[in-house]
């Protein structure tokens, strides 16, 4: 117990045995107050927000979660909707990943006006979805932008029908340099 209020009573109460029920009794009535009180204060902030917290932020914002997502994932989603906006750099959009630690590497090609995303393969499909999301609101619209990732092995397999009844099965592997476009 936190708040043990037996600190606070004056010398002649110390022996009251009702005076010492009364302040146990209101020293667990303040801790859970304390408690929530701290809950509160931590739910105003996106990052420390529990999934009530969250739930609110997603509610002003309109905002509907997938089944599927954990806390975190509803926090970035909600600190992407929630950022001010700043001048649309490379360092700013390599920044923004790093702190929603999505391990991507972004390219711009001027010429084309082209955004190259390239990241491997441990990069879940949530995160996918905050890389679009991100370049679709922090790109100009005359920009396009790639996401490649980078598997570390493919497995191919597909049947082959050569000739009138004839079947013959090809399966490949293929390893490292392979990259797949979203």
């Amino acid at each position: 117990m936190s708040n043990n209020l037996m600190n606070y009573l004056p010398d002649y109460y110390q022996d009251v045995y009702e005076i010492q029920a009364i302040m146990h009794a209101h020293g667990q009535v303040l801790d859970e107050f304390e408690s929530k009180q701290i809950r509160t204060l931590l739910n105003q902030f996106v990052t420390q927000a529990d999934s009530k917290g969250i739930a609110v932020f997603e509610n002003q914002v309109g905002v509907q979660p997938s089944p599927g997502d954990d806390l975190v994932t509803r926090q970035n989603r909600m600190l992407m909707h929630l950022l001010p906006p700043r001048p649309i750099t490379i360092r700013y959009l390599r920044e923004l990943f790093k702190t929603l630690k999505i391990p991507v590497n972004i390219t711009i090609d001027y010429g084309q006006r082209n955004a190259i995303v390239e990241g491997n393969s441990s990069i879940t499909d949530a995160q996918i979805d905050n890389i679009r999301y991100i370049l679709n609101v922090y790109l100009p619209a005359n920009m396009i932008y790639e996401i490649k990732i980078a598997l570390k092995q493919a497995l191919i397999s597909n049947d082959l029908f050569i000739g009138i009844g004839m079947k013959s099965k090809v399966t490949t592997v293929i390893d490292a340099n392979v990259s797949q476009i979203f």
